[in-house]
This record gives C-alpha cells, structure tokens and sequence, in this order.
C-alpha cells in the first residue's frame, strides 16, 4: 500500500502533494532566478531544492523517483534533492499549487511568474493560501518531518522505576520570513492554527548565533490531551522519513505512560530501551513503507 493511501480522503496523491507542500515549507527553498540570462549570457532556471539528514537518505532518493531531479551529497551529515529541469520543476509547481500554507507562497507565486513568462509550458494560475482545516490532509506531516522532533525523558528513583516522564513533539519555526510581500512576512497565523489543533500555546523564543540573533515559534505538544491528538492526526497522515521510527517508540511510550506500566520495572526497562533507540542513537532502520509508489 501507498504511503498516502492511509485515510478516507482526499487522494493519495493530493496528499503527496500535501505533504511535499509542507516539507518545501519547512525545510526547503524555492530559487527563481531575477534575471533571464546571467551576465556571461548562461540561461538561469528555477529550482526545487530539499535538505535531508544523512540517515534520510532512502526517503530522498524516493522523492527524486516521484519529483524527478537530482540528489546530491553535501558536507557533513545531509543530502539535498535538487529539482532543476524545467519540466520537472514545472510538475512540481504544478502539484503544490494551492497547497501552501505559509509566507513561502511568495516564492512559488515568483516560480509561477517565471515559468507563464517563459511561454514555454502551459500557463499555472497561482492558487492562494490553502486555508483547510490543518488536520484535514498531509500538509502538517511534512512540516514536522523537516521542523519537529519527538523526545522522552524521565527520571528514575532509588528502586531504578522510572517517575516524571515527559514525552514531548517539539515543532519550531522561524518567526518572519526573509522576503517582503503582499501577502505577509509573518509565520504567526499558520503557527498559531497548528496550536490550535493541539490546544496549546505558541512559545516566542530567540536564539544567539554567531552573526545574528534568530527569533522562532515554538509549540510543545507534551499533554496527554495534545499528545492524543498527535497521535490521532500521524497515524493518519504518517510521517515517511526515519523520524516515522522515533514516532512509533514515542507513541509506544506514550501507552506506557496511559497505562502506568511504566511504573513497573519491565515497563520502566522499556521505556529506557525506547528512549536510548531514537533520534541520534537510532542504528535500525525500516524503509518498507517506501515500497510503493502513489497513485
């Protein structure tokens, strides 16, 4: 089976498309070149790209089969899909249009721009915000794919039984984004929907970075009524990359905290067993989902 055939509706692949919105929202950048020919007269294209982490790599290679394009290994633990061949990144604009949630529209109206202007393909009429209940479609996986992180922690007493455990999805986002526009700057309002859904409340932060100081949104969903909704919304809507993994050890946890076995000393046994596999100490790996292809 797909992995976007999980759910009644929509389709499968609008949710491909959902899903793909959210992750080039989240973690991806949309270049649209200002100028049709550089100055030693070399034509300019548009392009796609996406980073993954290293251990990602299956998903992304999966990407470039569904997207088309390139993936290319970069310094360090990452990898990025590049979409740069115009038919390919004509499909592409094609298949997020109206799907995107964020001030990042601006980027893909500027890619529309371009592609109608270069009379080549057929003209896109540029869709605006998508404004469907967040929990309605893929969209929101993909942006906790790139964004989101799922953590266990707990302490344990002097009989070794584990007490105070946290479980916890952290989402963040950067607070404006870096072009201007009619349509907005600000990441507050999709920030704030998503927190609604959860019942929670949107965290303001700032960071100290070398040359800057990055001020964010965060969302923690960690109460049992928040983690449920997760829990509801992802088994949905699933997430396809290795974070897929510390999904299943966290929402395994979050059982173990329902039904307090993780008072007991199997239970705590577990839950340190289930903590000590995710996130930068997962070594197993499952791709299967990958298996087949959407609609």
């Amino acid at each position: 089976m797909s992995p976007f055939l999980i759910g009644a509706a929509p389709s499968a692949k609008a949710n491909l498309a959902y899903y793909v919105a959210g992750l080039v929202e989240a973690d991806g950048s949309i270049k649209v070149p200002s100028v049709v020919r550089s100055a030693k007269g070399k034509l300019q294209y548009p392009s796609i790209t996406i980073a993954f982490a290293l251990k990602d790599l299956p998903l992304a290679q999966w990407l470039n089969k569904v997207l088309g394009g390139r993936v290319l290994q970069q310094p360090g633990q990452w990898v990025v899909l590049a979409i740069q061949s115009l038919p390919a990144v004509y499909a592409f604009a094609v298949l997020v249009n109206g799907k995107f949630r964020t001030p990042k529209v601006e980027a893909l109206h500027r890619l529309i721009s371009w592609l109608n202007a270069s009379g080549k393909l057929p003209l896109i009429e540029a869709l605006p915000l998508d404004t469907s209940p967040i929990n309605s479609n893929a969209w929101l996986a993909g942006f906790i794919e790139a964004d989101g992180s799922f953590l266990i922690t707990y302490l344990l007493n002097t009989s070794g039984l584990a007490y105070g455990v946290d479980l916890t999805m952290r989402l963040s986002q950067r607070q404006e984004y870096h072009r201007p526009s009619i349509l907005g700057t600000s990441y507050l309002a999709i920030i704030t929907a998503i927190a609604a859904m959860f019942r929670i409340n949107v965290i303001e932060y700032n960071r100290n970075r070398v040359v800057r100081i990055e001020s964010g949104y965060l969302l923690r969903v960690g109460s049992l009524a928040s983690r449920s909704l997760l829990i509801n919304y992802l088994d949905k809507y699933p997430l396809l990359s290795s974070k897929r993994l510390d999904y299943f050890d966290w929402r395994t946890a979050h059982y173990l905290v329902c039904s307090k076995l993780y008072r007991t000393s199997g239970g705590t046994s577990q839950l340190i067993e289930l903590k000590n596999s995710m996130n930068t100490k997962r070594t197993k790996f499952d791709w299967s989902h990958l298996n087949d292809t959407q609609d």
